[in-house]
């Protein structure tokens, strides 16, 4: 990213106007619509918001940035704070106790410089934290950062600004909100004492001079900015045209995490136009893994590009071809069918979904196939809890990703699916990519699925105990793995197998390697393990802080529930074609 913010700072210097965005960003809308527009076409930087007064990197547009302004001046200082300490090999730095990764990221750096520019000082908030912890606990340090957040009051400025009616669909309302500040031209002003002293070596070194050379360099003509180093320059600083910093309205650009799983980037739920400009998926603050799910968040919008990962990766589109093989097309599947799959709406807990999971994981591990991981209504009962899943912003716990279905059912994925222990090594299907894999299976002339039916015995018939928080158990067939595999062994070349009913697989000695395959997969894959995932979570589907506190909330474990229902009855599996489906 320090490249990135290199050839950005040097780009719109030159005169270009710059957006620029990560990989993990989709564009809904045409965003010049609004940047070219009233209130934003004054503004030379908008940002996306990292937190109210911190800017992320990841969607950034600058426009009409003077060369010798204080923008530009921005995103050079940002690249240069670090080529500072590493001008006389990080000597200075390492006497006020600094490490060689400070502002190292391009977003510390952002948030380092951004207060500088506000209040015309060279105040290093950032920096300040990465002092030793016993020296940030000492006196001077401690006033060091009071002084600096003095600096930083009062100069953020929030409005609500009028937009025209037809951008009223994006921001459900006559006004927009929008947080502002000015840029400034900062100056060292001596380094005062009470702000840290100087933060850098006295002498320039060949690091940022050589950089400063390069912008001087790409354009002769233009002016560049004076030192800010040397406080002789401070007056004229202040006399700097200031340029307008603003952070994107929600509407214009954020996280998913902070607006995307509320529901307001689903067309489905926002009057079939995408309540977003611009997506940034950004990071998930749940327990799955967040490389994933900057794949996984597209795929639930409908707009993930199949064919990418196939040209990047060969025949592996899928999360499971990830160490299953070179050839990912002899990956096989196990799911539920379609009308068992809708009786999950009826399930009454997590305690009772995940004994159901565990059913079809055992099966499909028993056969050598990869689940595909079912999802439930987000109005199924325990998952709503009471909460309107109708509108935005949906209120549902972090642990789900709601989505719409073909349909248009409002649908919600257990986040914790996405992680390696799930899906990778032939494990696991996201329900997007087995509706993918579905589609393409039936595209072609051999394509075939069959349907696996459980039926309980006759002489099992005895009364079932009835369990407040299983309210499917009387459906659920016990199957014996050794018996009930080699029954299946026929349907074993379809590329898909549907379960039209709820199991419990029970692993005798004979299948012992089949045993402990999937109690890896159950202790690796958290889903899987109620126990554990339980701990996690609590009743309301959100993480429990791993510190709790007096007005934390708790897990799901502290219920005490069973992880089981009391009793089942023992059955069989009964093998159909996909066209002669059995009541």
């Amino acid at each position: 990213m320090e490249l990135t913010i290199s050839h950005f700072g040097k780009v719109h210097r030159l005169g270009y106007n710059v957006l620029m965005i990560d990989s993990d960003v989709i564009v809904m809308h045409d965003p010049y619509k609004y940047f070219k527009h009233p209130p934003f076409k004054d503004i030379t930087v908008m940002n996306q918001a990292e937190s109210p007064v911190d800017p992320n990197g990841g969607v950034l547009y600058v426009q009409n940035a003077a060369p010798d302004g204080p923008a530009a001046f921005m995103f050079a200082e940002i690249v240069l704070r670090p080529y500072r300490w590493a001008d006389d090999g990080w000597k200075h730095a390492h006497k006020l106790g600094l490490s060689e990764r400070c502002l190292y990221a391009d977003q510390d750096g952002y948030a380092d410089v951004l207060p500088d520019m506000a209040s015309g000082y060279m105040l290093f908030p950032k920096a300040w934290f990465c002092l030793p912890e016993a020296r940030r606990q000492e006196a001077y340090w401690q006033s060091v950062r009071a002084t600096g957040e003095q600096h930083m009051r009062q100069v953020w400025r929030d409005e609500q600004i009028p937009v025209p009616d037809s951008w009223q669909i994006m921001t459900n309302g006559r006004t927009t909100e929008l947080r502002s500040l000015q840029l400034r031209m900062p100056n060292s002003r001596g380094w005062p004492t009470e702000l840290g002293g100087q933060w850098y070596p006295t002498e320039r070194g060949p690091y940022s001079t050589d950089f400063l050379q390069q912008l001087m360099d790409d354009a002769p003509d233009l002016p560049i900015w004076l030192d800010p180093e040397n406080s002789s320059n401070a007056a004229a600083a202040d006399r700097v045209p200031p340029e307008t910093f603003a952070f994107m309205p929600d509407w214009l650009g954020l996280g998913y995490w902070l607006r995307g799983r509320k529901g307001y980037w689903d067309p489905n739920m926002t009057g079939n136009i995408a309540q977003q400009v611009i997506e940034h998926t950004h990071y998930i603050d749940t327990h799955a893994n967040t490389a994933m799910a900057k794949r996984v968040v597209p795929m639930s919008l409908h707009r993930y590009n199949w064919d990418l990962p196939r040209q990047a990766n060969g025949n592996q589109p899928y999360f499971a071809c990830q160490g299953f093989g070179a050839d990912c097309s002899k990956l096989k599947v196990l799911a539920f069918s379609p009308s068992v799959e809708k009786l999950l709406a009826s399930s009454a807990s997590w305690h009772e979904f995940t004994f159901l999971l565990q059913g079809l994981a055992a099966l499909a591990t028993a056969l050598g196939r990869a689940v595909a991981w079912p999802s439930l209504p987000c109005n199924t009962a325990w998952v709503s809890r009471g909460r309107s899943v109708e509108r935005p912003p949906l209120r549902l716990g972090g642990m789900w990703l709601p989505w719409s279905s073909p349909e248009g059912d409002l649908m919600c994925t257990p986040w914790p699916y996405v992680n390696d222990e799930c899906l990778s090594r032939g494990r696991g299907m996201l329900p997007w990519e087995h509706n993918h894999m579905h589609s393409q299976q039936h595209s072609e002339a051999d394509s075939d699925s069959s349907i696996i039916h459980a039926e309980h015995e006759r002489h099992a018939e005895e009364d079932h105990v009835k369990e407040g928080h299983f309210a499917l158990a009387s459906q659920v067939v016990a199957i014996n793995a050794t018996s009930e595999v080699d029954t299946l062994q026929p349907m074993q070349d379809r590329a898909i197998l549907l379960l039209d009913s709820f199991v419990h697989v029970v692993f005798s000695e004979a299948t012992s390697l089949q045993k402990q395959a999937y109690n890896r997969f159950w202790q690796e894959c958290t889903v899987l393990d109620t126990a554990a995932y339980t701990a996690i979570f609590d009743h309301d589907g959100n993480r429990v802080p791993s510190i709790p506190t007096a007005f934390s909330t708790k897990p799901m474990a502290d219920l005490g529930l069973s992880h089981r229902p009391a009793r089942l009855r023992r059955g069989r599996l009964h093998r159909h074609d996909h066209s002669l489906i059995k009541p």
